[in-house]
């Protein structure tokens, strides 16, 4: 008998040496941090800066000493790192951030807060690292959109998404499995689509169809992993009153924009932006004339002095400018460039045009808002502002571009560049992909702009259209568009638009063969036309 207690306090003493032996856990934090604008970029560095000192405090007072390591990244992001699955060879090779040791990420984004990091930590000790999981603030899609492939057309509610911006909780487990899913000798993983439209929902997607929640089994049968939704993340800090759980995480929404207020929303007093300053030039055809032009005309022409319309025919009843170029079903590079080259003539030496928006004749846009966003641009410099998206950017071809039915801006002199620099493999390329292809080639990058929107306002999460104002929402099928701009993009209807400025006339566009015997982009135009984008699909 006193040997059996002899051999039972020898194994208590070992368990107790090996757990005393045993390191915390680390928990890594990543500030996934936009290189644009000089706003974004200070937020990441506040955000790293908080963490630290509640970190620091937390140490001072002896709370969690021992249970984890907090590691802090800011990661700055590279061409593709916005769509964070394409961000994981990043953190485990260059960065070598992510490591066996670590059981929890937290993956935050510039306006993403942490209001308690005790809190947080206090809600990691009660989950468990090894299990293959992910939490946040689950949105849902009312219906099936483009914007997410229809995925899940049939019951679209059903499919749980993260709110990126609101903070999202990777367990070690997980983010490992997905590093070894896209690291370069990965295999057999299963991508919805080459194109890259809603990082959050793609990355659900990609989670659900490529990892299992059975360990020993690579590939899922008959579904994989869903989000969890975690209800200290929240939306907003203020979006649930009375909470049973206090808010640990959160997105903070971004102060209205209003044209009384540039100064207040990051504006340098040189670069104020007014409508006047802003070239509108929209694309039409004849089929529309009709039909679209005057819901413009009834909504956010009052605020767009500088506007024309460009279409295939040119009618001097509203007026539109004839560019020469025959109306096709879909891509419209011939036209966009023919937009471009008229657009400039049309302007000359007008010393008051800053920035030239290319705008689909369903585009409902909110002109003052946009200003704000302009104002925090330099004019003078090459500057490529839209919704952005994204092709292949898992393989060395891929490229960013800007959508065009939300709106693409551009300084004047990266109008010039493109009209110089760029040219159309064929009269019905996908226009928008063309010419960020064409931008990425010349060094000129993607800038997202929050707030610009291809699909209409049904076809985003609610949560995420009270996050940042809404600038601009596209299509006007199954919807009311001055319903639409009255409700979302802060406008109200007009008897009378705002008078056209002065147009000078000037000859259609030369013959498209003339047009398209520049700089060519046959490497790139190839893969898109391979792959079937010549007939572009209007995502």
């Amino acid at each position: 008998m006193p040997g059996r207690i002899c051999v039972l306090l020898v194994l208590l003493c070992l368990v107790s040496f090996c757990r005393g032996s045993e390191k915390p856990g680390e928990v890594l934090l990543v500030v996934a941090c936009p290189p644009y604008p000089l706003q974004a970029r200070n937020e990441c560095s506040a955000l790293s800066h908080s963490v630290l000192e509640q970190q620091r405090a937390l140490v001072l007072a002896g709370i969690f000493s021992g249970d984890f390591v907090l590691k802090v990244h800011v990661m700055h992001e590279l061409f593709n790192y916005w769509t964070l699955v394409d961000a994981l060879p990043h953190l485990r090779a260059q960065a070598r951030v992510l490591g066996a040791r670590t059981e929890w990420i937290i993956w935050c984004q510039h306006n993403t807060r942490v209001t308690s990091l005790r809190g947080l930590l206090e809600q990691l000790r009660r989950q468990d690292p090894r299990e293959l999981s992910f939490y946040g603030h689950a949105l849902y899609d009312a219906e099936a959109t483009i914007i997410h492939h229809f995925s899940n057309y049939q019951d679209p509610q059903r499919f749980p998404y993260p709110m990126l911006s609101a903070g999202v909780v990777f367990s070690g487990a997980l983010l490992r499995r997905l590093a070894d899913l896209v690291a370069p000798n990965g295999h057999n993983i299963s991508l919805h689509s080459d194109f890259s439209i809603d990082a959050s929902h793609e990355l659900a997607r990609f989670i659900f169809d490529n990892v299992s929640p059975h360990p020993h089994i690579s590939t899922p049968i008959s579904g994989g992993i869903m989000l969890k939704g975690a209800s200290y993340i929240c939306p907003t800090a203020a979006s649930v009153p009375h909470r049973k759980v206090a808010c640990v995480l959160h997105a903070q929404p971004e102060e209205p924009l209003t044209s009384l207020g540039q100064r207040r929303n990051g504006c340098d007093e040189q670069q104020h932006t007014t409508g006047s300053h802003i070239y509108f030039a929209i694309k039409t055809c004849a089929k529309f004339h009709k039909e679209r032009i005057p819901i413009i005309e009834r909504t956010w022409a009052a605020d767009a002095r500088n506007r024309r319309y460009y279409s295939d025919v040119a009618d001097a009843s509203i007026p539109t400018i004839g560019t020469g170029i025959p109306n096709v079903q879909s891509g419209h590079c011939a036209k966009m460039m023919a937009i471009l080259r008229l657009s400039l003539k049309d302007i000359g030496e007008q010393q008051d045009i800053h920035w030239l928006m290319l705008v689909d004749d369903d585009t409902l846009l909110s002109v003052p808002r946009l200003s704000v966003l302009l104002c925090r641009h330099n004019a003078s410099e090459l500057v490529y502002l839209g919704q952005r998206y994204g092709y292949r950017l898992h393989a060395p071809d891929g490229f960013n571009y800007h959508t065009g039915g939300a709106g693409i801006v551009l300084s004047m002199p990266l109008v010039r560049l493109i009209v110089e620099r760029c040219s159309c493999p064929s009269a019905s390329a996908p226009d928008d992909m063309i010419l960020g292809y064409c931008l990425q080639a010349l060094g000129v990058p993607a800038m997202p702009a929050a707030g610009l929107h291809q699909a209409r306002p049904q076809d985003y999460a609610g949560e995420l259209l009270q996050l940042q104002p809404p600038l601009s929402f596209h299509k006007f099928w199954n919807t009311d568009p001055e319903h639409t701009y009255r409700r979302w993009l802060g406008g109200s209807l007009v008897n009378r638009s705002a008078p056209l400025a002065p147009h000078q006339e000037q000859p259609a566009a030369g013959p498209l063969h003339t047009m398209m015997g520049r700089h060519s982009l046959a490497a790139g135009v190839g893969l898109l036309q391979e792959t079937g984008l010549g007939k572009h699909l209007d995502l």
